[in-house]
């Protein structure tokens, strides 16, 4: 539903002015639900401008965001509200600052803090709210709401496809690195830790086609000893995996010495910073996710298949 309305009050900062209202009404607002073990996108076609969604990936909080083929918002920043529910039009609405606006969709990207606070409002009827002056007219002002219509039963919804979410995302493994003390080979046990955390991620994304292993020193002592050194060191973290059960076709590993200093060696800190080996992974963005890894939707649910089967970015 578009409305213009002429002299709005957009705020007590804004004048009065011609504003474009985009929201869904009580007859065509649609709340549709998708997911994998990556992600869950739970979004709101809004009429007319584009669609409101509730993204949260795996490892992560739900953040908000606003798509458009077509951005009529200025590239500065734009005010988030919440405002009251229809029937409740005296009630004031509840600011929540400025956001970036971005030129390209999404064009806004809520923080994690602000996101919940947009979930929350809908759960109590109210409507989140993005105001903005056009880009082509700062006496011009666009305002999207989203509606709260029929939104609890897909909230329940949504909180199924976001229990089954991976403890990680790809990102917060994707590269990732063990340290060593000085003359140090063995693993400690937070070393372990951060591994495992790896280890969790190759065996849930079947994308997943190479771990890369590469071992580093600092540059105390000979050139062939911190070979050696780095040697050991990548074969502790090899041993590891393997046991661990990750397939050893799929590891490579390779040894530097000090030859990829990432920081000084002049310092102790900097010394420390290179007495590592790093551990990198590659997977397949083009692999189907086979039927295990997709969110079982429930019958009366809204699906968007075709991102049901992907996994959107990484």
């Amino acid at each position: 539903m578009m409305i213009l309305a002429c002299g709005a009050l957009m705020s007590p900062e804004l004048v009065l002015a011609q504003t474009m209202k985009f929201s869904g009404g009580p007859e065509d607002t649609l709340w549709m639900l998708s997911g994998n073990v990556f992600e869950c996108r739970f979004e709101q076609p809004i009429p007319g401008y584009g669609t409101a969604v509730f993204r949260q990936r795996a490892g992560e909080d739900v953040s908000f965001m606003l798509e458009t083929r077509r951005n009529l918002m200025s590239t500065t920043p734009a005010r988030v509200s919440i405002a009251p529910p229809p029937w409740q039009p005296s009630t004031r609405s509840e600011p929540l600052g400025l956001v970036p606006m971005q030129k390209a969709s999404p064009v806004l990207a809520l923080d994690f803090g602000r996101s919940n606070q947009f979930m929350h409002a809908l759960r109590e009827g109210r409507m989140p709210t993005v105001s903005h002056e056009t880009y082509y007219d700062s006496g011009r002002f666009i305002q999207v709401q989203v509606s709260a219509v029929e939104f609890e039963k897909a909230f329940q919804d949504y909180i199924l496809c976001a229990s089954q979410l991976l403890d990680v995302n790809f990102d917060q493994v994707e590269r990732s690195k063990v340290l060593f003390k000085s003359g140090q080979e063995a693993l400690a046990q937070e070393d372990l830790d951060t591994l495992d955390r790896i280890i969790y991620y190759i065996k849930n994304d079947p994308r997943v086609t190479a771990v890369y292993l590469d071992g580093h020193t600092d540059n105390i002592g000979r050139r062939y000893d911190n070979r050696q050194i780095s040697k050991r060191r990548v074969e502790a973290v090899e041993r590891y995996f393997l046991v661990k059960g990750i397939a050893p076709e799929i590891i490579t590993t390779r040894f530097h010495g000090s030859r990829y200093p990432v920081a000084n060696n002049a310092t102790a800190k900097g010394r420390a910073e290179n007495r590592r080996v790093t551990v990198r992974l590659e997977i397949d963005k083009d692999m189907p996710l086979p039927d295990e890894l997709v969110f079982e939707l429930p019958e009366d649910a809204a699906v968007l298949p075709s991102i049901n089967r992907s996994v959107s970015g990484r």
